[in-house]
């Protein structure tokens, strides 16, 4: 390589546009919870205080298992499958919804006051791989049904900035926007370097946090490595410009949402304000309140 890109670039920001914000990015620790022995992966888990309003974001790969029937409540559970990924997973859930998430597709199931749902692969002998995002809703559709939407691969903008292709999963990225039934508030962004290559990322301050996540290869933002099999993977970014480097083949995912600056309790994929509200969603969930899901786990012939 005769111009190697440099993973340590000289650090450039602009300060915080409003007082009181950390204008320092902060390293989040990335883990892997053994809590789901079919999805292999690693993400960001129970930081709340500092990634409200994400409950947890985690790369994921599954080889061909399915996740058996399980419960959600007070959250958003966002599935993004990398369009490389060889084969489809059908998404289900107890009050009816049923949909096939392709690659490139992202699932979007507002639990709402709770249900119960299943991912299914197509073809056992495949692999999938992508981010799933779980977005707070604590307290904020206690009586509402779940909803089940997916976006597809075809109506997500993407466009070029050099040797870096970008593709707006969800929300919105200064004038590019995919509209859902939040209004677009939750933020996930693709980079893919085509070439070594360094540029700005301008983080916009408008009450969203963001958290970085680097999905396959190397890069560094603000002068901090990310490695997918490294040490450091996850950045909290505060407003500002903030210079990006990336190796040829590196994917790097940059989620943002509204925080709720609100109290919550999160235990057995419930989201709740508190003790008594986790024990109600509980109590729904062993009486049958959140639905009944045959199960389906069956290989793809």
């Amino acid at each position: 390589m005769a111009n190697p890109t440099p993973l340590h670039p000289r650090l450039t920001k602009r300060p915080a546009a409003h007082a009181g914000a950390n204008a320092i990015p902060r390293v989040l620790p990335v883990s892997r919870p053994g809590r789901c022995a079919a999805a292999a992966g690693a993400g960001v888990f129970d930081q709340v205080e500092h990634t409200d309003p994400f409950l947890s974001i985690d790369l994921f790969r599954r080889y061909g298992a399915c996740i058996p029937p399980h419960p959600h409540a007070g959250c958003v559970v966002a599935t993004y499958l990398f369009p490389e990924s060889t084969t489809s997973l059908r998404c289900r859930h107890a009050q009816g919804g049923d949909d096939t998430l392709h690659p490139g597709d992202l699932l979007w199931l507002e639990t709402n006051c709770g249900t119960v749902h299943e991912d299914v692969p197509e073809n056992a002998c495949a692999s999938v791989r992508g981010v799933r995002m779980v977005v707070n809703r604590a307290g904020q559709h206690p009586h509402g049904a779940p909803v089940q939407t997916v976006v597809r691969a075809e109506a997500m903008p993407r466009w070029r900035e050099g040797d870096v292709e970008l593709t707006l999963i969800c929300g919105r990225w200064a004038e590019h926007a995919v509209e859902r039934n939040d209004g677009g508030c939750t933020t996930l962004l693709q980079l893919d370097w085509h070439a070594d290559a360094v540029r700005t990322l301008d983080i916009p301050c408008d009450g969203r946090r963001w958290v970085a996540l680097i999905a396959q290869g190397d890069a560094a933002v603000a002068g901090h490595p990310l490695r997918a099999e490294g040490s450091v993977q996850a950045l909290l970014l505060p407003p500002g410009t903030w210079q990006l480097a990336g190796r040829s083949g590196a994917r790097l995912m940059l989620a943002g949402g509204e925080p709720l600056d609100a109290p919550v309790v999160y235990r057995g994929n419930f989201a709740a304000r508190d003790e008594a509200d986790l024990v109600g969603l509980t109590r729904r969930y062993q009486q049958g309140a959140m639905g009944v899901l045959t199960p389906v786990c069956v290989e793809s012939k």
